[in-house]
């Protein structure tokens, strides 16, 4: 991949964004509210797919590394363990997902598409990772409806408006980058 300038400085500041994202972070379980995921809504929606998935890449593995850019200003990798890691594999194959799916696109419903899509795979990766965490490593035992209690279903109606905001804002943003 030929990375130019203007590529850089889009990674750079999407993989910035998502860590502010992080930090804006409220703890409510195993999972906290935060602004990742919309951060990469707009990475998936404002990034060609192989930008958009090395942009959380690079994210993920910064935090992997050390560097405090994770939700509750943590890193390292012991993070693998924590029963929220699943949702940040999720977020680099999501990325690619709402660019290939969305990527220059206008219209509001074909956007939300994409970032519905996104979001299911968010779950479906997230929540049975955190199920194996909180079960097996942690020595936590819950069953499955107990984790979708405590991973799903308080961000289900949060990550729906993320999605609106994304998917009203993100066409106005790529218009306005691509006059630069």
């Amino acid at each position: 991949m030929n990375l130019k300038t203007k590529d850089m400085t889009k990674v750079a500041l999407l993989v910035a964004l998502i860590a502010v994202g992080a930090f804006i972070s409220i703890p409510i379980g195993p999972v906290p509210f935060s602004l990742q995921n919309f951060f990469v809504f707009m990475t998936g929606l404002l990034l060609s797919p192989g930008l958009a998935a090395l942009t959380v890449f690079i994210y993920v593995l910064l935090g992997l590394i050390g560097v405090p850019i994770l939700a509750g200003f943590t890193g390292g990798p012991q993070s693998i363990f924590k029963p929220s890691f699943g949702f940040l594999i999720a977020f680099i194959i999501g990325a690619y997902l709402i660019s290939k799916m969305a990527y220059n696109e206008k219209d509001f419903k074909k956007i939300m598409v994409a970032l519905i899509l996104a979001e299911i795979l968010f779950y479906l990766i997230g929540i049975p990772y955190m199920y194996v965490i909180l079960n097996n490593v942690l020595g936590n035992p819950m069953n499955i409806s107990k984790v979708l209690a405590l991973g799903m279903t308080p961000f289900i109606i949060p990550d729906l408006i993320k999605a609106v905001i994304a998917a009203i804002i993100a066409p106005k943003i790529k218009s306005a980058i691509d006059k630069i």
